[in-house]
């Protein structure tokens, strides 16, 4: 019996993963997220900021009480999308070793992609003619099954990206909500993938739309894991949030984190356009991702 802690250290928030591993046995001591924004003014400037660099600092300290409370034996901590573009991430990884002891792996889109897979595959067992979606907050990552091998894309879209270009300012116009979808069209339609039955989403876009849709006063992710909303559905709640600014959207939907809700309008519109382009009708919501497959990539 061993514990082991993954690290995703995300474009929009740093997350935490304790689990107890014994045979074929894998229970969750622990899970938690913050939404630490690393890759905000990224696009615009070109590195990770200070401010940003700050928050997962801070956010990683309270990640290594957690860790040294559970007595874990290892740790494993990978950087996704915004550590990938920046000019300043081997500075942060330094960072980070010197001030939490924790080394940081800056991982590829397809690396991504690919470790997603085994946390959704290892819990939702026998899946035929699926893809994965992951979006995140600067890259969002497909992942399907072609001849038996796993295949992983990433493209370089996501909900901090796509909100600072056309939703700074909530509620969205008609006009923005338009030239977004656009966009998430344009890069979706370069991807050369088969159409799926079964399209699964993952990570914090989807777990919070789950959230959504089940009417939460707080957030609980054994309710949301596994639920199933429709393309339709899916549409009403665009349309619904589209009238909201952001204070409006943090005390309408109280089980969505508050940090998400300048965001959340962005990840409906990638996960809406992705549904219409590779015509599913519907998306079953997982609770298992990335941080799940670090662990069981390693045992």
């Amino acid at each position: 019996m061993v514990k082991i802690a993954a690290i995703d250290l995300g474009s929009n928030s740093t997350r935490l993963l304790i689990a107890e591993i014994s045979g074929e046995e894998f229970n969750i001591l622990e899970k938690s997220h913050v939404v630490t924004k690393m890759a905000e003014g990224l696009e615009e400037n070109g590195f990770i900021s200070d401010d940003s660099r700050k928050r997962v600092i801070k956010t990683l300290k309270t990640f290594l009480k957690q860790i040294k409370k559970h007595e874990v034996s290892q740790v494993f901590a990978v950087g996704t999308a915004a550590m990938r573009d920046s000019t300043n991430t081997n500075e942060f990884i330094d960072e980070i070793k010197r001030k939490i002891d924790i080394e940081v792996e800056v991982i590829t889109g397809q690396q991504e992609g690919i470790i997603t897979s085994l946390g959704v595959l290892h819990f939702m067992e026998n899946l035929q003619n699926y893809l994965i979606v992951d979006i995140g907050g600067r890259s969002t990552e497909f992942i399907y099954e072609d001849n038996n091998k796993v295949i992983s894309h990433s493209i370089d879209l996501g909900v901090v990206t796509l909100t600072e270009k056309y939703f700074s300012e909530l509620p969205a116009t008609k006009d923005k909500i338009i030239k977004a979808e656009q966009e998430v069209l344009e890069k979706v339609n370069n991807l050369k993938i088969p159409n799926s039955k079964l399209l699964i989403g993952v990570a914090g876009t989807a777990t919070s739309l789950g959230s959504i849709y089940l009417e939460q006063d707080r957030f609980d992710e054994s309710e949301v894991h596994n639920i199933e909303i429709s393309q339709l559905e899916l549409i009403n709640i665009k349309n619904t949030i589209r009238d909201f600014n952001e204070p409006e959207i943090i005390i309408k939907f109280k089980g969505v984190d508050p940090k998400r809700a300048k965001t959340i309008t962005s990840g409906i519109v990638i996960l809406e356009n992705i549904m219409k382009r590779y015509e599913n009708s519907s998306i079953i919501i997982s609770k298992n991702d990335i941080l799940e497959g670090l662990i069981l990539k390693k045992y």
